[in-house]
């Protein structure tokens, strides 16, 4: 497996064990440590942040580190990654909802 296929995978299990950390239909910036199902945690690295709203059964996620020129997308009813260009050292200000199903304009499948 290529590291690219590495990287997508890799990504798409955090931002689904993060997205089921949130049991309510509230978006929420995940920054910091958070708790994943009874006793464990998780923390994106430094400049990381992952945004997500999950509701029972569907969840919508967006990545993105600071330094980088991407961010990355992922809902519950596409199984491909997303992502689209941003500016580096700069944050794109996202709103996450659980009830999309449509990848937003602008995203390309990586």
């Amino acid at each position: 497996m290529n590291k690219k296929s590495l990287l997508k995978i890799a990504l798409l299990c955090v931002l689904i064990a993060a997205s089921s950390s949130v049991a309510h239909a509230t978006s929420q910036n995940i920054t910091g440590t958070t708790t994943i199902g009874a006793n464990a945690t998780f923390a994106p690295s430094s400049n990381v942040t992952i945004s997500v709203d999950s509701a029972t059964a569907s969840y919508e996620a967006y990545s993105q580190h600071l330094s980088g020129n991407r961010v990355y997308y992922s809902n519950n009813s596409d199984p491909k990654m997303y992502y689209n260009n941003k500016t580096a050292g700069s944050t794109t200000s996202v709103t996450p909802s659980a009830t999309n199903t449509v990848v937003p304009t602008g995203y390309s499948s990586l």
